[in-house]
């Protein structure tokens, strides 16, 4: 009963520690887009002036081959942030055979850069905007990828973006940071028109992460072993006691309880039944405890039976029975 006891505490209240990730640095870098297309040609739908806004199913190179375009930026920091932010603006573009299997990176043919406006500087603090304009002939831009397509002779498809490159340096939540993230406009241009999305919305997260060791909450699933050994052993215990103080417990009775003890741990193993009549007919084997009779009848795929008028527990197989006797009473009925 003391070891059980102890063994519950243990496994209740004893010291078991894991260890966890915990965020101890973090920050967000946001970028978006808007863009207008003024008209600038004549044209048999709009006036000369207007303005095309944003989300518009195509936008014609005969009628506003210009896009005006404002980029803002913003770090966000859990803590603060003080740093220089230089902004790159390119137009990329790409021709690539996708991969066919997933998975696998695309295969790119060739590349190439065209810068748009030149490398800019700008210092400042936690969740600062930083706001730019500027406009792009995306007729121009045709025309350039077509010319590096014709000088190669690979007119295949090409994809191009917009590209504004953000390098940010300097100390965000205290520690030096220096990061550079690419916020792209995807540009689909046909022989007539030229497509672009409505939603430039972008963020990205960064944090740092530190292991730390902390303490396993108690629980009573962790006693579930220990706990039902500790309440018999008080059960028995207490039986055996008040007995013995009323003076009114024979010594067989305290056997008794004794052989039950004994005989709980295999009661998912033990069905209840009668020794069979013809059992002067079966060659017979004694095993010495009730954990070898058990442990034959897993190995020979039986369920031990007790027959409880002549407390034996045997098991029958191939014309064999096995039988175990646990005390001399029981022996004396068996036979």
């Amino acid at each position: 009963m003391i070891f059980s006891g102890l063994w519950t505490y243990e496994a209740y209240a004893g010291a078991a520690y894991e260890e966890r990730e915990e965020i101890v640095s973090s920050y967000t870098q946001y970028g978006s887009y808007t863009y207008t297309a003024p008209v600038t040609k004549s044209n048999p739908l709009y006036t000369t002036g207007t303005v095309l806004e944003m989300g518009k199913p195509a936008y014609f190179f005969a009628v506003s081959p210009t896009v005006d375009v404002s980029f803002t930026y913003h770090l966000k920091a859990t803590d603060s942030a003080n740093i220089s932010v230089k902004r790159e603006t390119v137009i990329v573009a790409t021709s690539k055979e996708v991969a066919e299997e997933e998975g696998k990176e695309d295969i790119i043919f060739w590349q190439k850069e065209f810068p748009l406006k030149s490398k800019r500087t700008v210092d400042i603090e936690n969740d600062e905007p930083i706001t730019e304009t500027f406009s792009i002939n995306v007729s121009e831009i045709q025309s350039m990828v077509k010319g590096v397509q014709d000088q190669l002779k690979y007119p295949q498809g090409v994809t191009v973006e917009i590209i504004t490159r953000v390098n940010c340096e300097g100390q965000v939540n205290g520690k030096y940071v220096n990061n550079t993230k690419d916020f792209a406009i995807p540009l689909v241009m046909g022989s007539s028109y030229y497509q672009m999305p409505e939603e430039l919305e972008f963020n990205e997260s960064t944090a740092l992460y530190k292991k730390i060791r902390v303490q396993k909450d108690s629980s009573l699933s962790s006693i579930k072993k220990p706990l039902p050994i500790f309440l018999l052993s008080i059960i028995f215990v207490g039986t055996i006691l008040s007995c013995r103080k009323m003076k009114k417990t024979e010594p067989l009775y305290i056997e008794k309880l004794e052989i039950e003890q004994r005989r709980s741990p295999f009661k998912e193993f033990v069905s209840k039944g009668k020794l069979p009549e013809n059992i002067s007919s079966l060659i017979r084997v004694e095993i010495s405890s009730l954990q070898e009779l058990v442990d034959a009848a897993v190995d020979m795929n039986e369920r031990v039976i007790y027959d409880a008028e002549t407390g034996v527990y045997f098991i029958i197989h191939s014309g064999i029975i096995y039988v175990f006797l646990e005390n001399s009473k029981e022996k004396t009925n068996a036979s």
